[in-house]
């Protein structure tokens, strides 16, 4: 059973089965890239005033939980996820995979995804990396950059130019792309090149990934007051839910004594006839 946050549909997902999905998606051969999406609350926040990136939300092949709020949100409705699938922990399953698909990364800083891809080949004996491309280009380069991710002809897109422009990126080129899957990845390619410190794992398993990111960086405080905004309205969402749930049964316990009085008064009419 899938739960909808905010529009945004989550299904109880683990993170071997997406990459059982994945594998699933690795098989196919129609053309077609499959978008994977890494879903947080910012993002959910950013779909709630961007109807286009809302539609491909919609449509993406699967989208999985980055983030604890989400399995938080999911609670308050009653629903629970089995555990957050982030893009870090699904980059480092699919790079392991033996034999290793043909990756493309495409994103970062220009000398990221080089610098990544040079690390992943060092530290994963047999992984494949077939072309790397910054993220940095204009939207006048973008035939440049699909022409270059097709011609390398990969298995797996990891496209990390933040979000939403990695999803749209993505969904745009689907039928162009050549790859099976195309997952947005954020800041993972950063991770993999060492430019960015990923949070201690007592901290991943505290949750408290996003406090870490905000004391290293903390011009990250305007981006990530929407959190805020998500857990107010996560919560306000709530106690109306509950409000209404709580009036149905008043006026279903209500209609019910209502009916029962009125056949206790037609049976005693009827035995006083």
């Amino acid at each position: 059973m899938s739960v909808r946050i905010m529009g945004v549909e989550f299904y109880p997902i683990t993170l071997q089965g997406a990459v059982n999905v994945l594998e699933w998606m690795m098989a196919r051969d129609d053309g077609c890239t499959r978008l994977v999406v890494t879903a947080n609350p910012i993002m959910v926040m950013a779909a709630q005033k961007d109807k286009e990136f809302m539609g491909i939300l919609e449509s993406a092949h699967l989208v999985v939980p980055d983030g604890v709020g989400i399995l938080w949100a999911a609670r308050k409705k009653g629903m629970e996820l089995p555990e957050r699938v982030t893009g870090v922990d699904l980059a480092y399953a699919l790079l392991n995979r033996k034999p290793s698909p043909r990756f493309f990364f495409a994103g970062g800083k220009p000398g990221v995804a080089d610098k990544a891809a040079r690390n992943v080949i060092q530290s994963i004996p047999g992984v494949r990396i077939c072309g790397t491309h910054h993220g940095y280009f204009k939207p006048e380069e973008e035939e440049e950059v699909v022409e270059a991710i097709a011609g390398a002809r990969p298995d797996v897109v990891f496209c990390a130019m933040g979000s939403p422009r990695q999803e749209k990126f993505i969904w745009k080129y689907r039928n162009r792309l050549g790859a099976k899957v195309g997952i947005g990845l954020g800041g993972v390619l950063d991770v993999l090149a060492g430019t960015r410190k990923r949070a201690p794992a007592h901290i991943q398993e505290a949750g408290l990934e996003w406090l870490y990111r905000l004391v290293l960086e903390p011009a990250r405080l305007k981006h990530d007051i929407v959190l805020l905004e998500f857990a107010a309205r996560i919560q306000l969402q709530s106690y109306f839910e509950r409000r209404s749930v709580k009036g149905e049964s008043h006026n279903a316990q209500t209609k019910e004594q209502e009916e029962s009085n009125t056949n206790h008064r037609a049976k005693s009419a009827g035995n006083q006839n």
